[in-house]
């Protein structure tokens, strides 16, 4: 797929996966746990290869507590799998599987966009309104953080799915940023946002989205939502093709 210009990640080897990241408000076990997950998602670390608790705990100076409750996580992510007595062990996850995530985000997110604008619900409207302006400060700043525009977008998404008046759907939304790859994605490392030509086309969605809820039309709104998330999973596939390559099933991107 065609991409746009922009900073190519740096290569990565194996052991690159054991480069201690910077520490972040999050508990040691969640940084352990995400650091080894974009790791795996990166390909450091090969589809069946032991990843070592002992070498884990010397390189963030902690005890293998921390190290097996990061495990747990990273198995309940469907990113490791776990034998007793023998150990942890990468499971590779496939470009295919990453644009099925997208995929299935960009359903979720439609739907909820269409039940927001059945509902209008005056304070989510406001949400969303205050959200975007946030959105429309950031993007066009030429050196803008990635880290924080990915967080803005995930902020405006949320006023719509946390007042979307499908409790299921809120739930569902929430999890996957929560205890899934999803949210992975977007926390340790950003895969997308780089360039304020990205950054644009999304702002330019989300404010066409805003346009469409005033008008009462929810085919539009989904539509706006769907495209934004297919167009942040071909960006992202991008990056992780320059960074680990491989390729992806054409019928994967679904438009």
């Amino acid at each position: 797929m065609a991409s746009e210009s922009r900073p190519r990640p740096a290569a990565t080897q194996t052991q690159s996966a054991l480069e201690r990241p910077p520490l972040s408000p999050r508990t040691i076990p969640e940084q352990i746990a995400d650091h080894l997950g974009m790791a795996i998602l990166r390909g450091d670390y090969r589809d069946g290869e032991r990843i070592g608790e002992q070498d884990v705990a010397d390189l963030y100076g902690v005890s293998r507590g921390p190290v097996r409750e990061a495990i747990r996580v990273l198995e309940r992510r469907g990113l490791l799998s776990f034998e007793p007595r023998r150990g942890a062990f990468a499971i590779g996850i496939s470009l295919d599987l990453i644009a099925d995530l997208f995929n299935t985000r960009a359903a979720l997110l439609g739907l909820a966009g269409r039940c927001f604008t059945r509902a209008a619900p005056q304070h989510g409207l406001e949400q969303l309104s205050d959200r975007l302006a946030r959105l429309r400060t950031i993007s066009p700043i030429q050196d803008s953080d990635p880290a924080d525009f990915a967080l803005a977008v995930g902020r405006v998404g949320a006023a719509i799915y946390n007042h979307c008046g499908n409790l299921i759907l809120t739930r569902m939304l929430r999890e996957q940023g929560e205890t899934s790859l999803w949210g992975l994605i977007w926390r340790e490392r950003p895969l997308d946002y780089f360039t304020p030509k990205r950054r644009a086309s999304c702002l330019a969605h989300f404010t066409a989205t805003e346009r469409a809820i005033g008008a009462s039309d929810e085919i539009e709104a989904e539509a706006r939502l769907r495209t934004i998330i297919f167009e942040s999973r071909d960006s992202v596939l991008d990056t992780l093709i320059e960074t680990r390559g491989g390729s992806v099933d054409q019928a994967k991107l679904l438009r």
